[in-house]
């Protein structure tokens, strides 16, 4: 009895025969393909130039505490601190600011950060993470410098 392969996966000129469309897919993606997940879309060195060039130095700020906790989830108020932000609103405001870079630059945000929502007494805590790829991405770039996180020098004045 032949074991029969339905699903077929072309790459290179080659065709590779699987047994159900799961494994068609587990293939297609091995070779290529597109990502599981926009947390694991690579970052081309071209892509995260512009985008770490185009923020601001708030947004800068803020994505330099995601990286130093290294895919860990941050809470919300630890961000404001880190941040001198008084408010989750003020917090909403430098994230807003990295999620129109994005977008303006047709990158989806959930590749830079995602964010978690857990009730503790019936209030939401926030928790924020930088995604595998972006920090992959930063750490090839070796970003942020020192001079990537301070104020541009018309403005300290």
């Amino acid at each position: 009895m032949s074991s029969k392969k339905p699903y077929e996966v072309e790459y290179k000129g080659v065709t590779i025969r699987c047994s159900t469309p799961e494994e068609a897919v587990a293939v297609a993606r091995m070779l290529g393909g597109e990502p599981d997940h926009p947390h694991y879309v690579s970052w081309r060195v071209d892509e995260f130039t512009e985008f770490v060039d185009r923020i601001q130095i708030a947004q800068r700020r803020l994505l330099n505490v995601l990286l130093r906790a290294r895919c860990q989830p941050v809470k919300d108020y630890d961000l404001c601190g880190h941040l001198g932000l008084g408010t989750n609103q003020a917090l909403a405001g430098v994230l807003s600011g990295i999620t129109k870079v994005a977008k303006a630059m047709d990158i989806e945000p959930s590749r830079i950060y995602y964010q978690r929502t857990e009730y503790k007494q019936g209030s939401p805590e926030r928790r924020y993470y930088i995604t595998p790829a972006f920090m992959k991405a930063a750490d090839d770039a070796d970003w942020p410098s020192v001079h990537d996180l301070e104020e541009p020098e018309d403005e300290r004045r």
